[in-house]
């Protein structure tokens, strides 16, 4: 299970992405939009009863736990990433790599609703604190996300994390719900990339969100044409 909307690591590796404004979206902007985007997943979560969060989510092999354990875990890479960036200091995403971060998801996911949805506002309000610290000189500085990216493009991620699991939480949140400027702001990034990872693919003539979910393999129209996987 990756993060989301992550694009194809052969054709996303091979330049840096940065973000300062995409759409009319400043770096405050964004930040405010992610704000948004938290208090509307905890909103939902926090009518979860222990049993709600042992079921299913859209995501195979994770029940609504690990969802939200993930988004935690999300929100203390990004925070270390700027740590490290602060401290002059290249850190990981996830130190120990995708086995450590997949053994702290599953040790996480069985714990208390009250202390998954702590957990969760607690770590997503610190790195929100991180970014809203972040100066005009590091702004511009490249962090070793899944691909090179600059400072200025974190929030964006952290935007794309929490609007992307909310639909796989299950609670009725659908892509007709995702903010316009989410979409567009994502398309703008991901999009370019669909000819280097699907040459022979023509853009479908749907909605923008339908061809977001598409492209991030959340499609809601079964005819739509079979992507890879977007790594």
């Amino acid at each position: 299970m990756g993060d989301a909307c992550v694009a194809a690591e052969e054709v996303a590796n091979e330049a840096v992405v940065s973000l300062t404004r995409v759409n009319n979206l400043s770096f405050s902007d964004t930040l405010d939009a992610v704000r948004s985007a938290q208090e509307r997943l905890l909103e939902d979560a926090r009518q979860l009863s222990e049993s709600g969060m042992r079921e299913e989510s859209l995501l195979p092999g994770w029940t609504r736990g690990h969802v939200l354990t993930h988004l935690a875990r999300n929100a203390d890479a990004q925070n270390r990433l700027i740590l490290g960036l602060k401290q002059g200091r290249t850190t990981p995403l996830y130190p120990g790599g995708q086995e450590a971060r997949a053994a702290a998801i599953e040790e996480g996911a069985g714990r208390p609703v009250n202390l998954m949805l702590a957990d969760l506002e607690f770590s997503g309000n610190r790195v929100l604190a991180a970014m809203a610290a972040l100066t005009d000189t590091e702004l511009v500085e490249t962090v070793a996300w899944r691909r090179p990216v600059t400072a200025s493009f974190l929030p964006h991620l952290r935007w794309r994390e929490l609007e992307i699991h909310h639909l796989d939480l299950n609670l009725g949140y659908t892509i007709n719900d995702w903010p316009t400027e989410f979409v567009d702001a994502c398309l703008a990034t991901e999009l370019p990339l669909l000819a280097d990872r699907a040459p022979n693919i023509e853009r479908p003539k749907v909605p923008d969100s339908e061809l977001l979910a598409w492209l991030i393999g959340r499609p809601s129209d079964p005819t739509l044409p079979q992507l890879s996987a977007w790594l």
